[in-house]
């Protein structure tokens, strides 16, 4: 058997890394492909530097086009060496997910899906479009709780129960603590919010909340981008992107942090932080369900953080697994 991993974004790596050194560990043969979905070198070189991880083999170009432009690129990149693998491993719910998901399909490949089953029942988030299709398309399919694996009854592929890769991660890193607490951790990115509509109702309201509240806010390129496109300012000084492990710090010491994110706000829930998650729906509705993350549309922010602090402390530390994921999923490979 011969594995090929395909990430692009972010949240990906955090994924990838404890499963690639299992598979050193177990001595499986794979290779790592790069989308080159994230464009901007701190949001994708040095993620692999500091987790550890081996340089991508392949690594493609992808970033700032548009979504049919881009998939379709991906797709031919992928295309161009995927024969050389029995199986294909993608993770969660991306443009990289969905291109890594359609070639193996169309060589005829085995497909394994990272973090299957969630679901927030908004068919109007791509992410969620993505999800069910990849489901649909995998012949394996890794889940992060039992109730993910209720939401595939349905499909053809063989449905594991085995949580967090993510969780994995963070249970591994070293997080540093800072001179500096008394602040909500603020992270803005994804396209929906970065339209010109939506991110002047955000930069508003993170300006009015900056009055009476510090806010520590490091800014995603794409989003840096757009506020100079439209001509936003904030009032409040900012950072440009952090390194993961700064993420981490900055979380731990916050008081509560605002995100549109599907990883953030779990490492908030790890580190004991509620969240604000605006988006039309959460990537990870158990969070709201314990209580944990309140959702708000992206004119409705300081509405929803005076909700947020209302709720009482987190206690159950345990949603997603017991950070042995990669060991169980290598156990199912194994067979």
């Amino acid at each position: 058997m011969r594995y090929l991993h395909i990430v692009g974004a972010r949240p990906q790596y955090m994924k990838l890394a404890p499963l690639v050194r299992e598979f050193n560990n177990q001595g499986l043969d794979f290779d790592i492909l790069h989308t080159g979905q994230h464009y901007d070198d701190s949001m994708s070189s040095n993620f692999f530097t500091e987790l550890n991880i081996e340089p991508p083999k392949f690594q493609f170009d992808n970033n700032n086009k548009p979504y049919p432009s881009m998939i379709s690129d991906m797709i031919n990149d992928i295309s161009s060496v995927i024969n050389d693998y029995t199986d294909v491993i993608v993770y969660g719910d991306t443009i990289t997910t969905l291109a890594g998901a359609l070639s193996s399909v169309f060589s005829g490949k085995k497909l394994h899906h990272v973090e299957a089953g969630v679901r927030c029942k908004n068919l109007e988030m791509p992410e969620e479009k993505i999800r069910r299709l990849v489901d649909e398309a995998s012949n394996y399919l890794y889940c992060l709780t039992d109730s993910d694996m209720d939401n595939l009854s349905h499909v053809g592929g063989k449905v594991y129960s085995v949580g967090d890769l993510m969780y994995e991660n963070f249970l591994s890193q070293k997080i540093k603590r800072i001179d500096k607490s008394g602040y909500i951790f603020v992270t803005i990115h994804r396209e929906e919010n970065t339209r010109e509509k939506e991110l002047t109702k955000i930069v508003e309201q993170l300006n009015e909340l900056s009055r009476y509240r510090a806010i520590v806010f490091p800014i995603h390129p794409r989003t840096r981008s757009c506020m100079e496109k439209y001509g936003l300012k904030l009032e409040f000084d900012t950072l440009d992107a952090i390194s993961y492990g700064e993420v981490l710090s900055y979380i731990q010491c916050s008081d509560c942090v605002i995100s549109d994110s599907g990883g953030v706000p779990k490492e908030a829930y790890w580190l004991g932080k509620k969240s604000v998650v605006v988006l039309d729906g959460l990537v990870y509705p158990i969070l709201e369900h314990e209580k944990y993350s309140v959702r708000s549309d992206y004119d409705n922010i300081l509405e929803s953080l005076e909700t947020l602090e209302q709720l009482p402390e987190i206690e159950n530390f345990n949603l997603f697994g017991d950070g042995k994921t990669s060991k169980k999923i290598v156990e199912i490979l194994n067979g």
